[in-house]
């Protein structure tokens, strides 16, 4: 036999062992194959920043000031009074006064959310599900499932964030916006977009032997069905990988990436790659690749040292989400996101000996949209002391008979806004006994 037979026979052996293995892969772990000339997903974009740890509410969307013959709840109550942003008011803290005077008529803010929890685990899980066990796929897995299942980059995570599919879709993880150039250029040396793996030359034999070998192997009349299978995925994933060049043509220069950010709390640093995460989110957007993405800012468990800790995170947020809205803008997406900001729960309604505050259960959502015909109000209360106030679902009034807001009230609402409430309850992933409540009215309702 010829070396060059030798050499053919080799390759089609390894494409049939990575064909039956893709197709393996099909069946056990969710992969999606990627269809050929898929037209760029259109409709609405859904993120979660999540504020990993346990952010204090009453120094941002929910304050409280200090009630007498209470313990101090927050230091800043002693010189400020809180503020107010049309309807919405908030702490001093941090950059809050310009944050939420540009953005109070852009979002409903949700008090008084009642996590259930002092763990971090369940808080994550519940708030990020709506289900305080497990079975229950996040939010953001749940709208690509139902909006764009057919789209290689469905399901973005960056940074880290909490995630669950319930196996109704795969998702893909970028630790840094590097992986996206690696994904969309597989061929190109990673950091040097001038050089590539191989020469030009070698990638098309390369190609040419994948596409003969998979030819021959279909055409074999001794492949069993699941074989059979196998090679069709392989070759239906290698024929979809066209539709990568769209992220390809929208990615920067590496030299345009965000860079990650280092924060100084005291002697401590901090680090953020929360704008690097949103540059990648919205870049995949861009492509047309994906409908949902997890965003993820960390170090909010600040059990010492607590105030400043916490203004200089959310003086940073604030930063960062300007950042988001003015970048969604110059990519044209601006009009098409949902942004949901939440946290594990919430932080004691005192300061512990360190200084710091500790686990709460009580919490808040922050849900963006630019131009929000529901806008500038607030749903949920919390008490003085930043224990959660009973309301009507219905009328959203403070009431005795009425209902603890938990995370699955935001979740079966958000749900029902993006029109996959009833994909959930096809697919058996509806929550169960949740009360509907009017989170999206267009009615200017006031703070409750």
């Amino acid at each position: 036999m010829s070396s060059r037979n030798t050499r053919c026979n080799n390759r089609r052996r390894f494409v049939k062992s990575v064909a039956f293995g893709m197709g393996a892969l099909a069946a056990t772990s969710g992969f999606r194959v990627m269809a050929s000339g898929l037209a760029p997903y259109s409709g609405k974009l859904l993120v979660t920043l999540q504020l990993r740890g346990g952010a204090d509410v009453t120094q941002l969307c929910d304050p409280k000031v200090n009630t007498p013959g209470e313990r101090k709840i927050n230091n800043w109550a002693d010189i400020a009074d809180p503020g107010e942003a049309g309807n919405i008011m908030f702490a001093p803290v941090g950059d809050n006064f310009n944050f939420f005077n540009r953005f109070a008529s852009d979002m409903v803010v949700v008090n008084g959310v009642d996590a259930q929890t002092n763990s971090h685990d369940t808080g994550r899980l519940f708030n990020w599900t709506g289900s305080n066990v497990e079975g229950w796929p996040s939010l953001t897995a749940l709208h690509a499932a139902a909006a764009a299942p057919e789209q290689p980059l469905a399901y973005s995570i960056f940074g880290g964030g909490t995630s669950r599919t319930s196996g109704m879709i795969s998702y893909n993880r970028f630790n840094d916006i590097s992986g996206l150039r690696g994904v969309a250029k597989p061929t190109e040396v990673l950091g040097d977009p001038e050089k590539q793996l191989r020469p030009d030359l070698e990638l098309s034999e390369a190609r040419r032997f994948t596409q003969e070998s998979v030819a021959e192997l279909l055409s074999s009349t001794n492949l069993t069905p699941r074989q059979r299978l196998s090679v069709t995925k392989y070759k239906e994933a290698r024929d979809g990988r066209e539709v990568l060049a769209r992220l390809a043509v929208g990615l920067p220069a590496p030299d345009d990436y965000e860079e990650p950010e280092t924060l100084q709390v005291g002697e401590r640093i901090l680090r953020s790659t929360l704008k690097q995460q949103m540059q990648g989110a919205l870049l995949v957007f861009q492509s047309g690749l994906g409908s949902s993405a997890d965003l993820c800012m960390d170090e909010f468990d600040s059990h010492g040292n607590h105030d400043d800790v916490h203004e200089v995170l959310y003086s940073h947020m604030a930063d960062a989400i300007y950042y988001f809205w003015d970048y969604a803008e110059q990519l044209g997406l601006a009009d098409r996101i949902l942004l949901v900001v939440g946290s594990d729960f919430g932080r004691t309604n005192m300061y512990n000996e360190r200084n710091g505050k500790d686990h709460w259960p009580i919490g808040s959502y922050m849900l963006m949209e630019q131009g929000a015909r529901w806008g500038n109000r607030v749903v949920g209360a919390s008490d003085e002391l930043h224990f959660a106030r009973k309301i009507n679902p219905s009328s959203l009034q403070i009431t005795d008979d009425g209902i603890t807001l938990t995370p699955a009230h935001v979740h079966r609402a958000v749900q029902k806004y993006l029109g996959i409430d009833g994909f959930a309850a096809i697919n058996g992933v509806a929550l169960p006994d949740v009360e509907d409540i009017a989170l999206f009215s267009s009615s200017k309702q006031t703070r409750v």
